[in-house]
């Protein structure tokens, strides 16, 4: 005997399956010279999802978001690029060095991310400052804005910029990745979802000293499936140091609180 199933149900269903959708964020550490390295991912439900850009708020979400450390000395920036938080050439998280990017590239051989290279940051990020080394008023980008020795320190080495966010330019997008790479390391996620959650992003690296630290991000982001449909959310992510995850006993997962956009 044939059941009919009423049209409504079955477009719901077909709409289910090709809703694009970020689900949270999860993490992974690991310990270098001096520190720790912190990778932060975008997690989504599906493979052909791409991410779109990462933001900390905007109209849909107007709650500022942050990343932040209380790591001495704030996120490291690696010699010559000081203050820069676009990446360059073939950085990535071998190299010991912070950088935001929008997702990258991953090399199954050599197990590396690397991030997107033509990463920029929106005007709400701009900083106006006196630059001693040339002597006159600059504005630059605080994305791309690099310290000088004797002139202009960024102020977004210990947090960065709460308002707008980075992006892929003209409107290029980065795809999914299997993260099963990042077993072994693995550290916290926003919630139960990400920590489960086998596709994503790379959104970020943190370069932080010492053994004592926390790191504490707010952040949304935009992704598109192929269906043309588009996923925005905004999560928070709390990442211990190596150390106060094994005290505190957790495999891998920090509630965090939910805010859609």
């Amino acid at each position: 005997m044939k059941i009919a199933v009423p049209a409504v149900l079955l477009c719901s269903a077909l709409a289910s399956t090709t809703q694009a959708s970020f689900v949270g964020w999860t993490s992974t550490v690991r310990s270098v010279a001096g520190g720790s390295l912190i990778n932060v991912f975008a997690v989504v439900d599906n493979s052909g999802d791409v991410l779109l850009s990462v933001y900390g708020s905007n109209a849909q979400s107007p709650n500022a978001g942050f990343v932040t450390t209380t790591a001495a000395g704030g996120f490291i920036q690696g010699a010559g690029a000081l203050g820069v938080w676009a990446p360059s050439g073939s950085q990535n998280w071998t190299t010991l060095d912070s950088f935001l990017t929008v997702g990258g590239g991953y090399n199954t051989t050599t197990g590396a991310w690397t991030g997107a290279g033509a990463t920029q940051g929106d005007p709400s990020w701009n900083v106006s400052y006196f630059d001693t080394a040339i002597g006159e008023n600059t504005t630059a980008n605080a994305f791309g804005a690099a310290s000088n020795d004797d002139g202009f320190t960024n102020p977004y080495i210990n947090s960065i910029p709460a308002l707008a966010g980075f992006f892929l330019p003209g409107g290029s997008s980065s795809p999914a990745r299997d993260l099963s790479s990042l077993a072994g390391i693995r550290s916290t996620s926003s919630n139960a979802t990400a920590a489960a959650g086998t596709f994503g992003m790379m959104i970020g690296q943190f370069y932080v000293a010492g053994s004592e630290w926390t790191f504490d991000l707010k952040l949304g982001a935009t992704v598109r499936r192929a269906s043309g449909t588009l996923s925005q959310d905004t999560f928070t992510l709390t990442v211990p140091a190596p150390g106060a995850i094994a005290l505190l006993g957790v495999a891998g997962l920090t509630a965090g609180r939910r805010r859609r956009a």
